[in-house]
């Protein structure tokens, strides 16, 4: 890379789009993934389909992905750590793509399960390791809209996926998303480490010659260096790193520090707002909408409703969205979006129950379907504007760089499981309790946890990584200032010492 001196601003800024554009272009398959059930179980009741499948197996297509979830979490929580980011992200290319090799040569519901099943792992590695990316190698001043790109690429997945389905078989949609991920890798192979994670190794200079790469050099670039090297170089004076002991009193070492980890603030109050946050994220149903898109139109619209034309209407609505809630996550508050657009979905929510229950029991005073398609609307707007951005944002930002890779594992789990759940108990209980009820469950565990996130949410727009991991610890920027070196200067201010004896 060369060394790195001045620049024009808009150099790394476009260092920064390279980047994540490798990891977008990957989440775009992901996507593709999400929706092509959509397309797939309605083709596999076609009296032509090679393959015929009960509701029930037609619920495990859908949801296994959200199993496979889990597996994927677990596979890369340690991977991002030992091997690094770049590494890590390579290996999330072999599952999905081999799903999508094996759907092409599927002959049976076994083998679609199998492929989504792998395709679920790749997401479940992709999962925390995208945001985590995004979050260590972006501007702080960029870092929202760029992390927003995670939410945005899904959606433009899952319409390119239901798109496909309008003109294509499911066999030649699946080829052509293949395409995508193939894609993506190439881009991949040309990002450079994290800097983060060298400085956490203790790749000092290699660290900074990326970081300065990726962000270019001025006053500002540099103090948050000198934070993030000074922080990691004190942790790691106080581990066990390097250090050679035997590999009994390191095993021991290790559990110590998980017993002394899981009573960190820094550590568990991060986990606890991820997990409600990616369970509100689930039961606000948005994966469940992009896998029974079809289905709940039918439900709620009427069964005389043109679903395809509807279904691709809604992505290309939550796509214009999106592409909004970039711009409204550089000028609003992460709190305010969050909460504005969760009020939006829970009206929403209570008016598609409100409106099925009442069509349903002959209470309307007359039907048209501009009212059902104008709640749906209203609902996708809600979801995409923020529901669907704000959690991959944040879990980019609250983890410190010694529990990155760990924490975001762990907190990962509660998105995956709950995928699992929503989307697989979802059929289930529109059956046995019927659609509005379904919706009044979904609100319920909806507001829950955005009662827990009102309280504990940090707001961190506009604040660097450090700061954030400050925050957590309890550490305010006087603390910090202290530890500075008595040399520097920064906004033009003389460091002093704050106390009379010098050691």
């Amino acid at each position: 890379m060369g060394k790195v001196s001045d620049e024009s601003s808009y150099i790394p800024f476009i260092r920064q789009c390279f980047l994540t554009a490798s990891v977008a272009l990957n989440i775009v398959a992901h996507g593709g993934v999400i929706g092509f059930s959509a397309i797939l179980i309605p083709a596999l009741r076609l009296p032509g389909s090679h393959i015929k499948a009960t509701p029930s197996q037609e619920s495990w297509i859908a949801s296994i992905i959200g199993f496979a979830l889990i597996t994927g979490n677990f596979i890369i929580t340690p991977l991002m750590d030992t091997l690094g980011r770049k590494k890590s992200h390579l290996l999330t290319i072999l599952p999905i793509l081999t799903g999508w090799f094996i759907l092409l040569m599927a002959d049976s519901v076994s083998g679609l399960i199998i492929a989504r099943f792998l395709q679920g792992i790749a997401m479940g590695m992709l999962g925390p390791l995208g945001s985590i990316i995004i979050g260590e190698m972006t501007d702080p001043r960029n870092r929202g809209a760029f992390l927003t790109s995670v939410s945005l690429s899904l959606t433009i997945g899952v319409m390119f996926a239901h798109s496909l389905g309008t003109y294509f078989s499911w066999q030649q949609s699946a080829l052509i998303c293949s395409f995508i991920t193939f894609t993506s890798l190439l881009l991949i192979i040309y990002n450079p480490e994290s800097p983060s994670w060298l400085i956490s190794k203790g790749r000092y200079e290699e660290g900074e010659e990326i970081f300065f790469w990726l962000r270019g050099r001025n006053a500002e670039q540099e103090a948050e260096l000198e934070n993030m090297i000074a922080a990691q170089k004190s942790l790691r004076k106080s581990s066990i790193i390097g250090q050679d002991i035997s590999r009994k009193e390191r095993v021991k070492g290790f559990f110590i520090y998980l017993k002394d980890t899981s009573r960190k603030p820094e550590f568990y109050k991060p986990i606890i707002i991820m997990f409600f946050m990616y369970t509100m994220f689930q039961f606000a149903g948005i994966n469940v909408i992009s896998s029974y898109a079809m289905d709940i139109i039918h439900q709620v619209v009427g069964p005389e409703a043109n679903a395809k034309v509807l279904m691709v209407a809604l992505d290309i609505e939550r796509l214009i969205c999106n592409i909004l809630a970039v711009f409204l996550m550089k000028t609003m508050r992460r709190r305010t979006l969050l909460f504005s657009s969760s009020a939006i979905c829970v009206i929403a929510y209570l008016g598609k129950s409100y409106y099925v229950y009442a069509r349903m029991n002959n209470l309307l005073p007359f039907e048209s379907q501009w009212i059902p398609i104008g709640l749906i609307g209203l609902y996708m707007f809600s979801l995409t504007i923020g529901i669907s951005s704000i959690p991959f944002a944040i879990s980019g930002e609250i983890f410190p760089l010694e529990y990155r890779g760990f924490g975001g594992g762990i907190s990962v789990l509660a998105l995956s499981f709950n995928f699992f759940v929503a989307v697989k108990c979802f059929p289930v209980l529109t059956s046995a309790v019927g659609l509005s009820v379904t919706y009044l469950m979904y609100t319920g565990v909806v507001i829950s946890c955005l009662s827990v996130l009102y309280f504990m949410l940090p707001e961190t727009k506009d604040r660097s990584l450090q700061e954030i991991e400050d925050g957590f610890r309890g550490i305010t920027s006087a603390d910090r200032k202290c530890i500075e070196p008595l040399n520097s200067v920064q906004n033009n201010e003389m460091r002093r010492c704050s106390s009379h004896i010098l050691y």
